[in-house]
């Protein structure tokens, strides 16, 4: 029994250590060679839709209060088009977050036609279990890939 136990904390303890490095890894993959967040970088979507349908400033990316570079192509093997967006000037890492929650939206307005938003229970309270969900949720669209 005891021995058991062992090799599940032994266990839990080399996935929490993996994780860490693997965050660590993409951390520096992110940042530039002084440290900080590197805004430089194209940040690309595929959209099942034609080149000619998006336009050549499609919304919300043209209501963005700061200049942005945008290339539009068509995706390989006629899978639609992808849709890619870098900062004009440099910026900070909550101008990257609101560009990359932007790119998402376009990828749903063009696909969809609006915006979708995660589904709430209607009976759910908020407690101190629920907020980091409902942080997430708030902030999911901001991080992760694309």
């Amino acid at each position: 029994m005891k021995r058991n136990m062992n090799r599940r904390v032994v266990g839990a303890a080399a996935v929490v250590a993996a994780g860490a490095g693997a965050g660590v890894a993409i951390g520096r993959a992110v940042r530039g060679p002084d440290g900080r967040v590197r805004t430089d970088r194209w940040h690309c979507v595929t959209i099942n839709r034609a080149p000619q349908d998006l336009g050549a400033k499609p919304p919300p990316l043209d209501e963005l209060p700061f200049p942005v570079d945008i290339q539009i192509r068509p995706a390989p093997a006629g899978r639609g088009t992808e849709l890619a967006v870098r900062l004009a000037r440099p910026g900070g890492r909550d101008a990257v977050r609101r560009l990359r929650r932007v790119l998402r939206e376009a990828r749903s307005i063009a696909e969809v036609g609006e915006v979708l938003l995660p589904d709430t229970p209607g009976t759910a309270r908020p407690t101190a279990i629920s907020k980091p969900l409902a942080y997430a949720t708030r902030h999911g669209r901001e991080e992760g890939r694309l």
